[in-house]
């Protein structure tokens, strides 16, 4: 019977996310960029009503023109996702627009001036780190020229308001649609925050649990595990690594010491060259032998490149593991070996050289007493014939038992 589909599954998204665009499909700034464009369009929009409630013809046909603007920057944003070439083009008409209305609304007595402050955020929220400076400037050199252009130029000053109560609409509300624009901007930078921070505690969790479960796995291990940077410094090792330099070297391995320290004189120049293979991308293994007191030990070390998550090899790893047993159980097999091809050779040329040549001559006083029935002559070649299948039979076991071995 086919499973029901929650009804989570069916959810429409949010009018938030129709406006913004889903997380997984924008960058945050791009989202705030998309939000703030549908929330100026709303401020447009407001400014407007306003404007035809108190008479100002010029300012009304400017807003109409920059909600066209407004609509164009929105679609190519949300739409076709051109965020980052539109960013400054968009804050210059933004500041364009307002300089325009500065003189067709009132000039120092209307709302312009507040619109520079919330303008400036707007900036400094969809852009980048790089852009800051610029924006600083624009947004204090702007409203200083338009100060200066009405202080000397007052007659360039038009669309005054015709009794106070005009003044106080328009000011209050481009302070209360200012207020919602901030509020709105605030809020998402927080939910964002806020978010950022769950994620990241949940990331430090997780690889804090991650870093337990692996360092458990290295301390289990009874092989030295060493993790070193480029510069040969320990960065991390297991406790079988603190047990190996604590009883043969008389020191214990410690973070940032230089593993120099531990390698023997005599093998030093083959470490270096292995741990410069490792630090090329190419892992390497070595055999060498230690002599501890009167003990010899064979020790297998293993060098591989260590690399973080963007594939760059920051160190290398150095396992090594004690072979002895193995090593000279492999000598042992070696000196079997030995042994046997000995045994061979023997067989070969020892054995079987006089015995052909008794068959031999036992063949010639067959040919030479060929007339008489020498009963002897039959059982002494069947006595040879039967040493000679023992023989090529242990000639062929120890052969079979080379090759296992």
């Amino acid at each position: 019977m086919p499973t029901r589909k929650s009804s989570s599954a069916f959810r429409s998204p949010s009018l938030r996310a129709l406006l913004m665009g889903k997380e997984d499909e924008f960058s945050f700034e791009h989202r705030v960029f998309n939000l703030t464009g549908a929330i100026t369009l709303l401020i447009l929009a407001a400014f407007l009503i306003i404007d035809i409630l108190i008479g100002a013809d010029k300012s009304v046909l400017l807003l109409l023109g920059l909600m066209a603007i407004q609509v164009v920057y929105y679609i190519l944003s949300r739409k076709m996702r051109k965020y980052r070439s539109i960013i400054v083009s968009y804050v210059i008409v933004v500041y364009a627009g307002l300089s325009a209305n500065y003189f067709f609304n009132g000039g120092i007595d209307g709302p312009t001036l507040l619109l520079f402050f919330t303008t400036l955020q707007l900036a400094l929220n969809i852009s980048t780190r790089e852009k800051y400076l610029l924006w600083l400037i624009l947004s204090l050199i702007i409203p200083g020229s338009l100060l200066a252009v009405e202080l000397y130029f007052p007659n360039a000053i038009t669309g005054y308001y015709k009794d106070p109560t005009e003044r106080i609409i328009d000011r209050f509300g481009c302070y209360v649609l200012s207020t919602i624009y901030i509020f709105f901007a605030t809020s998402s930078f927080k939910r964002h925050i806020t978010g950022q921070q769950e994620r990241e505690e949940k990331g430090a969790a997780d690889i804090a649990d991650y870093g337990i479960r692996l360092r458990a796995f290295f301390e289990s291990l009874t092989d030295n595990f060493v993790l070193l940077d480029r510069n040969m410094r320990v960065l991390y090792f297991n406790k079988a690594a603190v047990d190996l330099t604590t009883t043969f070297y008389g020191r214990k391995i410690e973070e940032n010491l230089n593993i120099d320290q531990f390698v023997h004189a005599s093998n030093k120049e083959s470490f270096y060259h292995c741990f410069n293979m490792a630090l090329s991308g190419t892992a390497i293994a070595r055999e060498f032998k230690r002599v501890y007191a009167t003990k010899e030990t064979w020790w297998l070390s293993s060098f591989n490149p260590a690399r973080n998550e963007q594939g760059e090899i920051i160190g290398v790893t150095l396992v090594m593991k004690d072979i002895t047993d193995g090593y000279l159980y492999k000598l042992k097999i070696e000196r079997k070996n030995e042994l046997l091809e000995k045994i061979a050779f023997i067989q070969a040329h020892e054995l079987r050289g006089p015995l052909t040549s008794v068959q031999s001559l036992l063949g010639l006083i067959k040919e030479e007493y060929g007339d008489m029935d020498l009963i002897y002559t039959q059982k002494l070649e069947e006595g040879l014939n039967r040493l000679d299948e023992k023989i090529k039979e242990i000639i062929t076991l120890s052969s079979g038992q080379q090759e296992e071995l």
